[in-house]
C-alpha cells in the first residue's frame, strides 16, 4: 500500500482485510511454514496500513477462528505492530453489500470458501501513556461523580 501513488498521500476512516491468505506454498494450512507466511502477509498489511490511518481510524480484519486458522494469532500480530484490539465481533456479510468470498489462486481460483466461523478483528493505534494517563484520570473523575450523585 505504501508503494501505490495516490494512497500514501491519503488517510483512511477504515482499512479492511477480510480473509487474507497468502496462497500456498506448503501442501496444508496447518504446517508452520504456511503459517509462517500468513503471518508475515497480515503483519505487513497491518505496518501499511498503520500508516494510512486517519487519527481514530480502525484496521478491520477478518478471519477465520477455528484452527488451523486460530494459530495465525492476529491479536498478537496487531499488539506487535503497535496496535490495540478495540473489538473482535462475529463476522456477518451483511455488513459488507456486495462482498463476495472467493478463493484467490489454484484449480478453484474464483469460487466461494466457506467462512465457517469468522471474526472480524477491529484495530486502532495503541494510546500513548499520556493518552491512556488522560483517559484514566477522566473515567476516575466520572466514577466519583457518579458515586456522589447516588449519595
Amino acid at each position: 500500500m505504501d508503494q501505490h501513488p495516490l494512497l500514501p498521500h491519503n488517510s483512511f476512516d477504515r482499512i479492511i482485510f477480510n480473509f487474507p491468505h497468502a496462497g500456498f506454498q506448503y501442501s496444508t494450512e496447518h504446517e508452520p511454514n504456511q503459517i509462517k507466511l500468513h503471518q508475515n502477509l497480515v503483519r505487513r498489511f497491518m505496518r501499511n496500513a498503520t500508516e494510512l490511518l486517519a487519527e481514530n481510524g480502525e484496521i478491520h480484519i477478518t478471519h477465520k477462528t477455528s484452527y488451523p486458522y486460530s494459530e495465525w494469532k492476529i491479536e498478537e500480530i496487531g499488539e506487535e505492530e503497535g496496535l490495540y484490539l478495540k473489538e473482535e465481533v462475529e463476522f456477518d456479510k451483511r455488513d459488507y453489500p456486495g462482498y463476495v468470498n472467493k478463493k484467490g489462486s489454484g484449480p478453484n481460483s474464483n469460487k466461494n470458501f466457506p467462512v465457517g466461523s469468522s471474526s472480524t478483528f477491529k484495530f486502532v493505534k495503541s494510546l500513548s501513556k499520556k493518552e491512556m494517563n488522560r483517559r484514566l484520570a477522566l473515567s476516575t473523575s466520572l466514577a466519583s461523580e457518579f458515586t456522589q450523585l447516588q449519595v
